[in-house]
């Protein structure tokens, strides 16, 4: 049986803060860096309880703002679960050649499916 790796939004929403915090970065620096009017986003992706992680652009931009892989900024789901724990559809977007091939490059297998499903796209083209 073939099980889908799924996020998980709670622990990833944690280790996103975890890392800012770790690396003595403020919320308001990286409102600035992504041209935010307010910074709200910013804490509700750190909220665990919201279960909302940033777009994959920004994904890849704290990646490389914490100097990490995208490995590192995802948590997968340790049970056998292709449900998506969220409180309302994630809508589909443009995602530039650059981020995919960042992505496809970076992550591991199972994150790059995670990503995929929680976000709705697919890298596969790219291998």
């Amino acid at each position: 049986m073939f099980s889908i790796p799924v996020i998980d939004v709670e622990a990833t929403s944690q280790k996103l803060k975890n890392l800012r915090e770790k690396r003595n970065i403020k919320v308001s620096e990286i409102q600035k860096s992504l041209n935010m009017t307010y910074p709200q986003a910013i804490y509700n992706w750190e909220n665990p309880d919201l279960k909302d992680l940033p777009n994959i652009d920004h994904l890849v931009f704290l990646a490389k703002l914490y100097s990490v892989s995208i490995d590192e900024l995802i948590v997968i789901r340790k049970e056998e679960s292709t449900t998506l724990a969220v409180n309302e559809p994630i809508p589909s977007y443009e995602i530039s050649q650059e981020i995919l091939y960042f992505i496809s490059s970076k992550a591991s297998h199972d994150t790059k499916l995670a990503l995929e499903k929680y976000y709705g796209f697919s890298i596969s083209f790219l291998q």
